[in-house]
């Protein structure tokens, strides 16, 4: 080859290389930056999904479902919604925020996307439901003017942040109260204040919108036209396979004391009735963003706080390693068509920040989490990293009312990149240790880590545990009396 063709090939390659790593930046000139709306759940398990893939029941959840992206492995770092919510907005782990519980004192909002985003000509929003605090510790109105002061709209719910009536609306001009009436409904007022903000915002600057919705959360109430609605009258009940389980023998001490629930299914009419809610809520917002020439270009991402278990293992609720599943969905027309697709590989809500920051064109160099942009685009099935962490770092030392401690635990998840099975291997306070096969034990009824065939792949779990809680010095929190 001529020596001019080799230094002209050369530069070619250069070039390449550069594209393959700033894909973003170097279009960045030619290609709208998207707009990116993130309607976010409280407290829903990625199953059953007949609850929203059903088009004649939500058309617009099915959209998510059947046109969009679904990762089908997706998990949360911590599932409880105040850290859960900390470390999708600054895309670092709970104990690396400072936020491990309910408690939103430790939050530097400085730190979150909001600011990045906004560098980079986004206007930013946030609408809904924000970072819990405990029940004797609502923010005061300084503190709320602390976590506004970084976003372009800030319209959050300032107390009980669980209620759909009788609730206070904090924004940055004053606050206004909502009552008991049918258009007080805290889901309702947060699609039409998205709506109206899409529709009085100027074209030529992206938007960047998240819209935060207490459906899910107990006492789960839907807008008022949906009670009852015929539409959830064939739903059915949950009993899936960890369903009340029968033998927990394999399990720690704390599950093992666990008593099964007085129910012979789990039912799901109100959760449905929820997401006839949630599903007019993402359509009046899609309305606003097609009405506004936005709706091609903008990634529309639903997602949840946490996952809920619904009867599993035992157990209501969240809080346990069990319950870090969420539903992830994504629509994008102009990037991801509108073909249904399926992702396999494991992504977690710390992803989120470096995933946004992407597409902005800014970057989140001190966060636990990757981008998930060659995952939207299709031009690669995995990240490259081995595992996921996650963490429930404060023991109880009650659960129901029972006299028995439930320890904290901390633990990770693999990924594509470990192996082609995907592993989950938890590390309670108390030493106790579980180890399931996802792969083929989803519903983790079998625990392995006792197994001598299973030794080298808890032995490997265990170094990546460790390997975080190392590096970071993470720490359990509160005490758990043996015995």
């Amino acid at each position: 080859m001529h020596p001019r063709s080799i230094v002209v090939m050369a530069l070619v390659l250069a070039l390449l290389g550069t594209l393959f790593e700033l894909p973003l930046r170097a279009v960045e000139a030619a290609t709208p930056k998207p707009d990116i709306v993130l309607f976010y759940l409280d407290d829903f398990a990625p199953h059953p999904a007949r609850m929203w893939n059903d088009r004649a029941r939500t058309p617009e959840l099915a959209r998510f479902a059947n046109r969009g992206l679904e990762f089908e492995n997706a998990i949360v770092s911590t599932p409880l919604c105040g850290p859960s919510r900390a470390n999708l907005l600054t895309g670092k782990y709970g104990h690396a925020n400072g936020v491990t519980q309910n408690d939103i004192r430790r939050y530097d909002p400085g730190t979150s996307l909001s600011p990045k985003l906004r560098s980079r000509g986004y206007k930013t929003v946030f609408i809904g439901k924000h970072i819990n605090r405990l029940k004797n510790q609502y923010p005061n109105r300084r503190a709320m003017t602390r976590l506004s002061a970084k976003w372009d709209r800030f319209d959050v719910m300032w107390e009980n942040q669980g209620r759909v009536f009788e609730w206070t609306q904090y924004r940055k001009s004053g606050t206004r109260e909502y009552g008991k009436g049918s258009l007080q409904h805290s889901t309702y007022v947060a699609a039409k204040r998205a709506a109206e903000v899409i529709d009085k915002s100027k074209r030529s600057k992206p938007l960047f919108m998240v819209i935060s919705l207490v459906d899910g959360h107990k006492p789960m109430t839907p807008l008022k036209r949906f009670k009852g609605d015929a539409a959830c009258a064939d739903i059915g009940r949950w009993s899936g396979p960890a369903f009340n389980e029968a033998d927990v023998s394999d399990k720690p001490r704390h599950m093992r004391a666990t008593p099964k629930l007085p129910l012979a299914s789990y039912p799901l009419r109100q959760r449905c009735e929820q997401l006839l809610t949630v599903d007019w809520a993402v359509a009046t917002v899609r309305k606003a963003l097609q009405r506004n020439g936005r709706l091609s270009n903008t990634l529309q991402v639903l997602t949840a706080d946490n996952g809920w278990l619904m009867g599993d293992h035992r157990l209501e609720g969240k809080t346990y390693p069990y319950a870090t599943r969420v539903p992830l969905y994504m629509q994008w027309p102009a990037v991801i068509g509108t073909k249904g697709r399926t992702v396999r590989e494991p992504v977690s809500n710390v992803d989120f920040g470096r995933t946004f920051c992407a597409l902005a064109g800014c970057a989140m160099p001190a966060s636990d989490g990757s981008s998930l942009l060659p995952l939207i685009n299709g031009t690669r099935k995995q990240l490259g990293r081995q595992f996921l962490y996650v963490e429930m770092l404060h023991a109880n030392r009650y659960y129901g009312g029972r006299p028995w401690a439930r320890p904290a635990w901390a633990g990770v998840e693999t990924t594509l990149g470990y192996d082609d099975t995907l592993w989950a291997f938890t590390r309670y306070q108390t030493g106790e240790e579980e180890l399931y096969d996802l792969t083929n034990d989803p519903h983790r009824l079998v625990n392995l880590a006792g197994r001598a065939a299973y030794a080298a792949v808890r032995r490997d779990l265990r170094g990546f545990w460790r390997e975080v809680w190392v590096r970071d010095g993470v720490k359990w929190k509160g005490k758990v009396r043996a015995g």
